[in-house]
């Protein structure tokens, strides 16, 4: 499924949610074929649609459709596939360190890797998610708790209930080994801080009474940044206990955020909408970076310059910090969902098409 669809067919819902349990080693026989099977083995694992894609060390890693994922150890040059439990569209991946990580997908999947991405535990799914939701709405409700948001928190944790686990999550921030926090469709936000061997939910801790989608958080600074649906914002200063609302730079829907390495927010996403903040997100402004289609994905290049994937085949490429793109010549031939560069400098896309590999002469000289 293109960027496009499973980024923007999720709709709207009502409130949030906080609590904790402890996981079981597996969660077998779920009678969700997707949660039950292991990916599907593929010939050529850098050839189906991938979504993300990061380095850790010398290795590239990418996820995407029927729970691939695949990795490279030579700057993207082959690529081996891993062992993912799980067959659901992957939409991030993320690392805390040389070896530990987490990728995240559809059906509320969150899985684990210990050895770079070679190969995969499943920590968490949407039918034990929705669990964590009801239980942290009844906790609201049991300490007295009447507010507005406690009360949605409950019938959200309802609706999700009756729904069953078809909600993804969209993004991953993992600044070490312990402690992750994951965004998703309908301000799912779950938390650990314990390598994911329990997860919290912590959607009440994002200050968002109707539940919109979250599609990226970013580290900036001292501040972590969610952005999503319909361009909300939000900022945490502490960590990400709690996430404020700031100002939204439009109503055009957030995909995706970046530091711009002089202390300022970019912030991107549908129809080529792009704005650059320099005050935490007080207020924002506009910047053109004439892309006709989404802007999918962001990456910062060894040289500190931003480099912009655009679901129309485009790379965008900023030299100032955000304050300017320029698009490259070179128009790939596929919808491009993410970017990573490799230790010589290469830079690998991925996108519907899979993997293709843009050289580092490309961006030298621009």
């Amino acid at each position: 499924m293109a960027f496009a669809a499973w980024k923007t067919r999720i709709r709207i819902l009502a409130a949030s949610c906080l609590c904790a349990t402890m996981l079981t080693p597996a969660f077998a026989d779920t009678r969700i074929r997707a949660l039950d099977e292991a990916s599907i083995v593929v010939k050529a694992p850098d050839k189906v649609v991938l979504i993300a894609i990061t380095r850790v060390g010398n290795r590239l890693v990418a996820v995407g459709e029927h729970g691939v994922i695949t990795y490279s150890d030579d700057n993207g040059v082959s690529w081996k596939q891993a062992s993912v439990p799980v067959t659901v569209t992957l939409t991030a991946v993320a690392f805390a360190n040389a070896t530990e990580g987490w990728a995240v997908g559809h059906y509320g999947v969150i899985l684990h890797t210990d050895d770079a991405g070679a190969t995969w535990q499943l920590q968490l799914d949407g039918i034990e998610a929705n669990k964590l939701t009801m239980a942290a709405a009844k906790a609201a409700v049991a300490q007295g708790d009447q507010s507005p948001p406690a009360q949605h928190a409950l019938m959200r944790a309802n609706i999700f209930m009756q729904a069953g686990p078809d909600k993804p999550f969209l993004s991953i921030w993992a600044p070490d080994p312990n402690e992750a926090i994951i965004c998703g469709a309908y301000r799912m936000t779950m938390k650990t801080t314990d390598g994911g061997k329990t997860w919290a939910d912590w959607s009440l801790h994002v200050d968002d009474p109707f539940s919109h989608n979250l599609y990226d958080i970013t580290p900036v600074g001292q501040n972590l940044y969610i952005v999503g649906e319909g361009g909300l914002v939000f900022r945490s200063s502490d960590t990400g206990d709690d996430f404020a609302a700031a100002t939204k730079p439009n109503a055009a829907t957030l995909l995706g955020a970046v530091a711009t390495g002089d202390g300022g927010v970019f912030a991107f996403g549908v129809a080529g909408q792009a704005y650059r903040s320099d005050d935490g997100g007080s207020t924002w402004q506009p910047v053109a970076l004439g892309a006709s289609g989404n802007l999918t994905a962001a990456t910062i290049l060894a040289s500190g310059a931003i480099l912009v994937t655009g679901e129309d085949g485009g790379l965008f490429l900023s030299t100032d910090h955000a304050h300017s793109f320029k698009r490259l010549s070179l128009a790939l031939p596929m919808e491009l969902f993410g970017a990573a560069q490799a230790t010589d400098g290469d830079v690998i896309v991925v996108g519907n098409r899979g993997v293709i590999r843009v050289p580092a002469a490309t961006f030298s000289q621009n």
